[in-house]
């Protein structure tokens, strides 16, 4: 074996002890809690990544972006679901125009809108009286609004979402859970990237516990 291949051994031996260090590197009570009840995914067989946020929360915004880059490269065995935590009273009209986004079928161009008119442009946004003159710009009239904002549907889904961030005993948000049983922790100084890659370690987690 020539001295080059020698090389080429070795940073291969290295590199592979390197990646169990590295996924080691992820620890529960750290990086990520188990959560003590598991809840229900949507899609059975899947793997659910879920985020819980708020429309006026400043740290939601800033991971938007980011957030939706990453999900344009989920693998076919993931499903994301976006959940509108309505953890207090003043959470609970932006949970209604979640759904009602979600109705209409125009619930990425609301959501777009609704966060820049927020955080950018800092309108006020915030009760139903508000977000039903905020929804006219997309063909909706403030009766078609207040109709489906007051329905038994979207009530219902409000209410699901409220439940469910009950059961995770979530503290606040932007909060990630990976398949119903793991939330994904940001840590103080770290960017709100930092959590993708504990999302992977737990997704991988996840496919070997399916084995």
């Amino acid at each position: 074996m020539t001295f080059f291949s020698k090389v080429l051994v070795a940073l291969a031996t290295l590199l592979t002890l390197q990646l169990p260090a590295q996924a080691a590197s992820f620890k529960e009570g750290v990086d990520y809690e188990l959560l003590p009840q598991a809840g229900k995914v949507d899609v059975p067989g899947k793997i659910e990544v879920r985020e819980f946020f708020w429309y006026g929360c400043p740290h939601c915004f800033q991971l938007e972006q980011p957030l939706n880059e990453w999900r344009k490269k989920l693998p076919a065995d993931v499903n994301f679901v976006r959940t509108p935590a309505p953890m207090n009273n003043n959470w609970v009209p932006h949970a209604h125009a979640f759904y009602v986004a979600e109705s209409l079928g125009k619930l990425d161009e609301v959501s777009d809108k609704l966060f820049h008119a927020l955080h950018v442009k800092k309108e006020r946004v915030l009760d139903q009286a508000q977000l039903a003159t905020f929804f006219t710009q997309f063909g909706v009239s403030e009766q078609e609004f207040d109709k489906l904002y007051n329905s038994f549907a979207v009530r219902v889904k409000v209410r699901q979402a409220g439940a469910l961030a009950k059961t995770y005993r979530l503290r606040g948000v932007p909060a990630l859970v990976v398949n119903g049983k793991y939330l994904v922790k940001a840590q103080q100084g770290q960017t709100q990237e930092a959590m993708f890659p504990v999302i992977e370690y737990l997704l991988d987690k996840e496919r070997q516990s399916a084995q």
